[in-house]
């Protein structure tokens, strides 16, 4: 199991800005009449940001593998995530709805941003093994990801039991995160896997 805490990730203000237009946030009833004030915003509740990760390689035949990739059979890095208590307490009490909407959709950007720095620290074990990682396969994020439709698989199945095994083996403690009663401390959290995908079937598959 390897542990970091309090590692750096970049801070895509735009991205914040880009999903805020998306979703047709009045920005300008709030206060944020231009894309500076945005960003600006962005970049302090970024401010408040404390990441720490936990993850750990699990072989294609372990039974937590298995309920993650079901019928796929592939060993994976497995992660517990969080951006951290006081983050979560920068969020707190927004002074209105719109701030409250784009806090979570900076706290969505923030984690997925994180989500792939993990995947460049976890890659190293992967690689030299003829390996290299697919996207993560979230299996509980606070906020939720905006990611494409995916087919059903059996994590749902398995969820709360899945998560609390892993907590207890990937030692979440160690970087402050409990899961209890299907929510996450601290709020904005998640728990991942990324599949290894062999280098030379991924090869030979795209020749074909």
């Amino acid at each position: 199991m390897r542990k970091i805490k309090k590692f750096r990730i970049p801070v895509y203000s735009y991205e914040v800005l880009r999903k805020a237009r998306k979703h047709k946030l009045d920005l300008a009833a709030a206060g944020l009449a231009d894309e500076t004030a945005v960003r600006e915003h962005a970049s302090a509740l970024a401010a408040a940001l404390e990441p720490a990760v936990v993850f750990e390689y699990l072989p294609a035949e372990d039974e937590a593998a298995v309920k993650i990739n079901g019928a796929a059979g592939l060993p994976l890095t497995a992660a517990i995530l969080t951006l951290g208590k006081s983050f979560e307490a920068k969020l707190e009490n927004p002074p209105d709805e719109t701030h409250k909407r784009l806090g979570r959709i900076a706290a969505q950007v923030f984690m997925q941003t994180a989500v792939g720095v993990t995947s460049e620290l976890a890659v190293r074990e992967a690689e030299p093994e003829g390996f290299e990682l697919g996207p993560a396969v979230y299996i509980s994020s606070c906020p939720e990801p905006e990611l494409p439709a995916k087919e059903s698989t059996a994590v749902p199945l398995f969820e709360n039991e899945l998560i609390k095994s892993l907590f207890v083996r990937l030692e979440a403690s160690k970087i402050g995160v409990s899961f209890d009663t299907g929510a996450f401390d601290p709020k904005y959290s998640a728990v991942f896997a990324f599949p290894w995908l062999s280098k030379k079937k991924k090869k030979a598959a795209a020749k074909k």
